[in-house]
């Protein structure tokens, strides 16, 4: 036997053997966290199911578009799947063949549209089933047909675009515009994307993040979600609160915080106001009238029950965002509908309008939502310049700034 040669009773075999085991046990323990969330995803803690859910949402809602280089990305027609909601599965389909081969959601409302609702998830109605969607809600108190375009992860300057390019296609006589704070962050990352000459904003983003390898481990590893969520979380402020019947975990990310601060200053809302003066100039030759509609944060409608777990939030104007927004609005003469109000006023009485989660409307939010709009438009007379067929006493959608 050489004199280098292991014996199994010798030092060096025996840290060897416990090497040996070592690594059989990390792969057994990493085979056991990949295999039981699949196989029986109801032992595991409810934060570990709440993180999973979210990334499947991410990967189901990257499925549902396909590149487009003008619009960065567009819904697909046709599509007819369910969605990973927060407690539940949402059937999500889309009209085929679409406008110009661009999907938009099947609510329910059909053709010829008096109206068109443009934004982000918001107003696509992510994860709520289509029946409980606020324009569903809206176009059946008002009487008017009403279609979402609304597309998850738009921007202001999308939104343009995609109005530019449908609208004369499907001639409303109304087109509301959603407008939700992260689109101050969302248009300054289209306007960035717009410069490199790529065909696809969210294969660009993936390259920003991950790159193509660490997507394909968010994709199919769940050891790598639970380190990519921890790594995530350590960068946020978070507070679940659960008292009075609501259940709401509330987010402080630094965009939004460094957005409070200076709203006026932001650069995405530079942005926005050129991408809703192009709104308003093609509303205007389509002899339309365009209405922004304000959709405030989560934090924003429960603000009393927020600021109690950080004192610096006090010293924070939590409305800045949307109230710059208006003021680019009155300068544009663009007509608004805030929800602030009216939606802190339900929050006042108790209501959960939110996922617990997600930053998302609940189906109680989005009918909240549907009726401040429907009375807003009701009171500011615009209804009668909307319909196509003599319902002008049954309104529908806006508000101004107050």
């Amino acid at each position: 036997m050489s004199a280098t040669a292991e014996t199994p009773g010798s030092p060096r075999g025996s840290r060897l053997a416990v090497a040996l085991l070592g690594l059989v046990g990390l792969l057994a323990g990493l085979a056991l966290v990949e295999t039981v969330p699949r196989l029986v995803p109801q032992l595991m803690p409810g934060p570990f199911r709440a993180l999973n859910r979210l990334y499947d949402a991410r990967e189901a809602w990257q499925e549902m578009m396909r590149g487009d280089r003008e619009l960065g990305f567009v819904l697909r027609p046709g599509l007819d799947m369910q969605f990973p909601s927060e407690g539940r599965q949402i059937a999500i389909r889309t009209v085929a063949p679409g406008v110009d081969g661009i999907g938009y959601r099947d609510i329910g409302t059909r053709p010829p549209f008096d109206a068109v609702a443009l934004g982000d998830s918001f107003t696509f109605c992510d994860d709520v089933p289509a029946e409980h969607c606020w324009v569903r809600h809206l176009s059946e108190a008002s009487g008017l047909s009403i279609a979402t375009l609304g597309t998850n992860g738009y921007s202001t300057i999308a939104e343009a675009r995609l109005l530019a390019r449908v609208g004369r296609r499907i001639a409303p006589r109304l087109v509301l515009v959603g407008v939700f704070p992260n689109d101050f962050k969302d248009n300054v990352y289209f306007d960035q994307w717009t410069r490199t000459g790529s065909d696809d904003y969210w294969r660009w983003m993936r390259e920003r993040r991950r790159g193509d390898f660490g997507e394909a481990l968010l994709r199919h590893s769940i050891t790598y979600r639970v380190i990519d969520g921890a790594r995530r979380v350590r960068r946020r402020r978070t507070y679940h609160h659960r008292e009075g019947g609501l259940d709401l975990v509330f987010r402080a990310d630094d965009w939004w915080l460094e957005t409070l601060r200076n709203p006026d200053g932001a650069p995405g809302l530079r942005l926005m106001q050129e991408a809703l003066r192009a709104m308003q100039a093609t509303a205007a030759a389509m002899d339309a009238e365009l209405v922004v509609l304000l959709f405030p944060f989560k934090e924003a409608v429960y603000w009393d029950v927020v600021r109690r777990y950080d004192p610096a939030f006090e010293a924070l104007d939590v409305d800045g965002p949307l109230a710059a927004v208006g003021r680019v609005c009155a300068r544009e003469e663009i007509a608004v509908c805030d929800l602030t109000a009216p939606l802190r006023a339900e929050a006042a009485r108790g209501r959960q309008l939110y996922h617990a989660v997600s930053a998302h409307w609940n189906d109680e939010g989005n009918a909240a939502a549907a009726r401040a709009i429907h009375d807003c438009l009701r009171r500011r007379g615009l209804v009668a310049t909307a319909g196509r067929a003599a319902v002008a006493a049954a309104a529908v959608a806006i508000t101004a700034a107050e």
